[in-house]
């Protein structure tokens, strides 16, 4: 698919949030789940063993996924969700050093109940949640830098 019609993420389009044990979430469109949720599986060999066989393949820097989890991260590193510790949900290295790992969870608004602070019918809405943990590899990595794996 071309670059052009991917939809564009905005810090405003994305929610950051808390489920009802604290966990954070980043809740964005629908669309922009679909497509980031089968980002994170490229690459990924779903009956493999092990963890790198779980890691998406590397997008590069200038690509969509990368500029999307970019956004997600400025969103969640603007909220009062995560700014009381970056550092407990990875976000820290961003600020820093471009680069960095969510440990949270990526959702789409049809997949997350704001009322419960839940999963919305989770066994339905699967292609809704973007599966890992979206990384950017910082600019120390040289080659990498800039890369985003989930």
């Amino acid at each position: 698919m071309a670059t052009a019609t991917m939809p564009t993420l905005t810090v405003a389009d994305v929610t950051p949030t808390t489920d009802h044990m604290g966990r954070v979430y980043a809740v964005i469109p629908d669309d922009v789940a679909r497509l980031l949720a089968a980002a994170a599986l490229e690459g990924v060999g779903l009956n493999a063993r092990g963890y790198f066989p779980q890691e998406s393949v590397a997008h590069p820097a200038d690509s969509w996924a990368a500029a999307t989890v970019r956004t997600i991260f400025d969103a969640l590193l603007a909220s009062p969700v995560v700014t009381d510790d970056v550092h407990q949900w990875g976000l820290s290295q961003y600020r820093t050093w471009d680069g960095g790992t969510f440990h949270g969870f990526i959702v789409g608004e049809s997949g997350w109940d704001a009322n419960t602070r839940w999963w919305r019918d989770y066994d339905h809405t699967g292609d809704l949640r973007v599966r890992g943990n979206a990384t950017i590899a910082p600019r120390s990595r040289r080659h990498l830098a800039g890369t985003c794996t989930f």
